[in-house]
């Protein structure tokens, strides 16, 4: 019973599915980034289409309705390991040049697990196998070492940040533009 608009905007094909007054599906697929995104909404208010609706509602609002999560979005290495660092700073009470030798070797793993990190679940194993080095046993802050290691091994996912998925940074360029055009459309109509 419903209408169906299909409208073509630059590489994306925009499908507006209308059921019924304040219920209707939103159907986005663009060629060229290979997005393909859909979303139902079954209570938009009285009086609302969906060509109406998508032009009041706000894109960051769309944008979390048809997008990814935020912490679905890739790695960001150098701000996770600035909160393990900061970690180590702050939280663990540890005071680097404790032992300069332990502290070198510390940086440099630390170093090593965010260059070889590929994704969120390389990072969380790297960091589940830090192991005290042989050479901590003659270290006279061998079991400060210990417990700021066991520290970081136990919960390495909450130093994880992620940058904005790519499918939401193209919806924030793309649902402007579809706001434009639906807005213009609904001028022409009323005129």
């Amino acid at each position: 019973m419903g209408t169906n608009t299909i409208i073509r905007i630059g590489t994306c094909d925009v499908v507006l599915q209308d059921y019924e007054p304040g219920k209707g599906k939103l159907i986005l697929s663009d060629d060229d980034r290979d997005h393909n995104v859909s979303y139902y909404w079954g209570a938009m208010g009285e009086g609302y289409d969906l060509s109406k609706f998508i032009q009041k509602a706000s894109t960051g609002y769309l944008v979390g309705k048809l997008g990814k999560r935020d912490s679905d979005g890739p790695i960001d290495m150098k701000k996770t390991m600035r909160n393990v660092r900061k970690f180590i700073r702050e939280e663990t009470d540890w005071r680097f040049y404790m032992d300069m030798e332990a502290d070198k070797e510390l940086r440099r793993e630390l170093n090593e697990i965010q260059n070889d990190s590929y994704d969120q679940n390389h990072f969380i194993q790297l960091m589940c196998n830090i192991k005290p080095l042989a050479w901590l046993q003659k270290s006279y802050y061998q079991s400060e070492w210990i417990d700021m290691i066991e520290q970081l091994k136990c919960e390495p996912w909450h130093f994880i940040e992620t940058r904005s998925p790519d499918v939401n940074i193209w919806l924030n360029q793309f649902l402007p533009k579809l706001k434009t055009y639906l807005k213009k459309e609904s001028e022409v109509s009323n005129a």
